[in-house]
C-alpha cells in the first residue's frame, strides 16, 4: 500500500510541469496575434475615413440604409489598405532594420516572419474581396484597382521621384469614389481635386520630415529620399497647400446654390496653414495620422469645419451670397 503511493506521487510533478508550457504556448499565440494586428496597422485606417465623403457631403449621414452601405466599403478599404501595408513591410523588412523607428514593425524586428506575414496578407486580401463584392461591382473594381496599383507601387513604381507620392494620392480619390460608389450619388469634381493635391501636400510633407529628421539614415531605408532637397519639398507643400485651398473654395461655392458651405473655409485654411507650421518649424509630418491624434489646435479647426459643415448640410443653416 505505501509503495503505490510512493509510486503514485511522481505524477503530481508531471501535471505540475505541463501547465507553464500550455501557459507559455498560450501566450506566444496571443503575441502572434498583436504582431498579426499591428502588421495590418489599424492606426493608419483613419486615412479611410473619406470613404465617408460622399455620404456626409450627400447630405446623407442620417440615412441608416446609405451608413451601413458606406460601412461596408468602408471596411473593404480597411482590409485592402492592410493588404498593401503588409506587401509593402514584406519587401522593405530588410530596410527598416536600418530605421530608428521602423526597425520596431513585427517584421524587422522578428516578432512574426515572412510565412506569417504572407498568411496575414492573403487573409486582409480575401476579406477585402468579400466586403467589396458585398458592396457592388463598382466598389469592388475600384477596390481591386486600388491594390493592383499598390502592387506595382511596393514593387517599382516607389522609385520613381514625384510619382512615388502621386499614386499615394490615388488612393485618397479611389477612398472617395468608393464611398460614392457604395451609396450610388455622384462625386464632385472640385472635391476629388480637393482630396488629391491635399494628398499630395500630405505625401510630400511626409517626405520632407523623413527627410529632415533622419537625413543619413532615411535615405539609407529609403533611397528615393536622396532624390529630394527639403528646398524643393517645402516649394511642393507650398503649391500644393494652395491648390488644397483653392480647389475646397471652389467646391464651397459651386456645390449648393446658397454657397453656405463658404463659411467652412476659413477652419480649413487655418488647419492647411497650421500643417504647413507644424512640418516647416517643428519638423512633424512623417505621421500625419499621429499629428492628427496630438495636435490641439488642429483637432479643433476640424471640429469647428465639421459643426459648420453639419450646420449648412443637415440644420439649413443659410447664407445670402450672390
Amino acid at each position: 500500500m505505501g509503495k503505490s503511493i510512493l509510486e503514485g506521487n511522481p505524477a503530481a510533478p508531471a501535471r505540475q510541469v505541463d501547465a507553464p508550457s500550455s501557459t507559455r504556448g498560450r501566450q506566444h499565440n496571443l503575441e502572434a496575434l498583436i504582431a498579426c494586428v499591428r502588421l495590418m496597422r489599424p492606426h493608419q485606417w483613419t486615412k479611410n475615413l473619406a470613404c465617408f465623403a460622399g455620404l456626409f457631403f450627400g447630405a446623407k449621414a442620417l440615412d441608416v440604409i446609405a451608413v451601413l452601405q458606406s460601412v461596408i466599403g468602408f471596411t473593404a478599404f480597411c482590409f485592402a489598405s492592410s493588404f498593401v501595408y503588409v506587401i509593402n513591410d514584406i519587401t522593405d523588412h530588410e530596410k527598416d532594420r536600418a530605421h530608428p523607428i521602423k526597425k520596431q514593425r513585427p517584421l524587422p524586428s522578428g516578432k512574426i516572419g515572412i510565412h506569417g506575414a504572407l498568411c496575414t496578407a492573403s487573409l486582409c486580401l480575401f476579406a477585402a474581396l468579400i466586403a467589396s463584392s458585398a458592396a457592388n461591382n463598382s466598389v469592388m473594381s475600384l477596390t481591386a484597382v486600388y491594390i493592383l496599383l499598390n502592387i506595382g507601387y511596393s514593387l517599382s513604381l516607389r522609385n520613381v521621384v514625384v510619382l512615388d507620392v502621386m499614386l499615394i494620392s490615388f488612393g485618397f480619390i479611389m477612398r472617395i469614389l468608393v464611398g460614392t460608389e457604395s451609396i450610388h450619388v455622384i462625386a464632385s469634381a472640385w472635391i476629388l481635386l480637393c482630396a488629391f493635391f491635399l494628398s499630395l501636400f500630405l505625401g510630400f510633407g511626409k517626405r520632407r520630415a523623413e527627410l529632415s529628421r533622419w537625413s543619413d539614415i532615411s535615405t539609407q531605408s529609403r533611397t528615393l529620399l536622396s532624390e529630394y532637397s527639403v528646398a524643393m519639398l517645402d516649394r511642393f507643400c507650398n503649391i500644393f497647400a494652395t491648390l488644397s485651398i483653392a480647389s475646397y473654395a471652389l467646391f464651397t461655392v459651386t456645390s449648393r446654390p446658397d454657397r453656405s458651405l463658404l463659411i467652412t473655409c476659413p477652419p480649413v485654411v487655418f488647419g492647411l496653414l497650421r500643417y504647413l507650421y507644424l512640418i516647416e518649424i517643428r519638423d512633424a509630418g512623417e505621421s500625419p495620422d499621429i499629428v492628427l491624434l496630438r495636435d490641439k489646435p488642429l483637432q479643433a479647426a476640424i471640429i469647428v469645419w465639421g459643426g459648420l459643415s453639419f450646420l449648412v448640410l443637415y440644420m439649413g443653416l443659410r447664407l445670402e451670397l450672390l
